[in-house]
């Protein structure tokens, strides 16, 4: 079994911490540690933390799934890595074994459900990067990503206008996947795998037709129809199309302008920052939103260093009296 991992020791937060204070400290840490924030040599070390908070997140954020993690507790997941399952305080305070209780909240209980994404897909596609052994063997495959239960008539009704038998379920995404789109499989209630395409940008609300996948009727099957629900991310805020990113500038480059790297869903770009730009300005990146017809709006901020070398220092002195 895999090593456990102390999800709230990763954010920086008590076990006790409100949901506000968790969003709160992923956003600060994931724009700390973003690997798109550091110099290409050290991506690699900054890819396995940001995975590590991405992880994390995904389960402290999720009220079901931190109240499994919590059950199951360090020495319960102990327990059960020796081989003797979940640990009796686990089962008691979970009202049994909390790994069944969490397969059924995952897979739809008795309600029915899904066995979550397989193949090539899988959790990668869906969550938003590689999930740990850890999270799997809690978790399975149902990674950050997903659709509401399914069932024998799953689903739920589809809007009017549409024919008898079909159904829609929600399609949860990363924004990332959401942006870079491509083929997904996912399994269905009846042990049927089936191929999801998903073109590049699709937006919120955007519904992909699974023809012949709804509800029987006398006439046969109905459609499903997935509606697209993107998660809020940790950098970017999303409208529409369009994304906007806050990004950070030292005095002097403010002041006599220069050279920066704007971080964006297909990696950072070099953006040119005029002289004397002031605090709140905004730079409009075309075709860098969601999909090519948006737009990533970066929004300057300017941060004054905490520490200032002796040199630093005089140099603000003598601009001080200049002024």
């Amino acid at each position: 079994m895999a090593e456990y991992k102390d999800y709230y020791k990763i954010l920086g937060v008590s076990k006790t911490a409100s949901d506000a204070d968790i969003k709160k400290a992923f956003k600060t840490m994931a724009r700390k540690y973003h690997p798109d924030m550091h110099p290409e040599a050290e991506k690699a070390k900054w890819t396995e933390k940001f995975k590590d908070l991405n992880e994390a997140y995904t389960v402290l954020s999720d009220k079901q799934k931190r109240t499994i993690y919590d059950q199951v507790g360090e020495q319960g997941y102990q327990d059960y890595a020796r081989g003797g399952g979940a640990s009796s305080r686990a089962r008691s305070s979970a009202g049994g074994n909390p790994y069944q209780q969490y397969q059924q909240y995952s897979y739809g209980g008795n309600t029915g459900g899904f066995s979550g994404f397989g193949g090539a897909g899988g959790a990668q596609a869906f969550g938003g990067g590689d999930f740990s052994d850890f999270f799997q063997s809690i978790f399975g495959g149902m990674g950050g990503g997903g659709f509401s239960g399914f069932g024998k008539n799953f689903g739920r009704s589809a809007a009017s206008g549409q024919a008898e038998g079909d159904v829609e379920a929600e399609l949860t995404l990363n924004l990332e996947d959401a942006h870079r789109g491509g083929n997904m499989q996912m399994t269905l209630p009846n042990g049927r795998t089936v191929t999801v395409k998903l073109p590049a940008g699709v937006s919120e609300g955007k519904k992909i037709k699974l023809k012949g996948m709804g509800n029987p009727t006398s006439r046969g099957n109905g459609d499903l129809y997935l509606v697209v629900k993107i998660r809020p991310h940790a950098m970017y805020r999303l409208e529409g199309e369009d994304l906007y990113v806050p990004v950070t500038l030292m005095p002097w480059t403010a002041a006599l302008g220069g050279t920066i790297y704007v971080p964006t869903l297909d990696g950072p770009v070099k953006v040119k920052v005029p002289a004397g730009t002031h605090s709140g300005k905004k730079l409009k990146l075309s075709g860098k939103g969601l999909s090519a017809k948006g737009s990533l709006y970066v929004t300057l901020t300017i941060d004054v260093p905490r520490t200032l070398t002796k040199e630093q220092k005089d140099l603000f002195t003598k601009l001080a009296a200049l002024g």
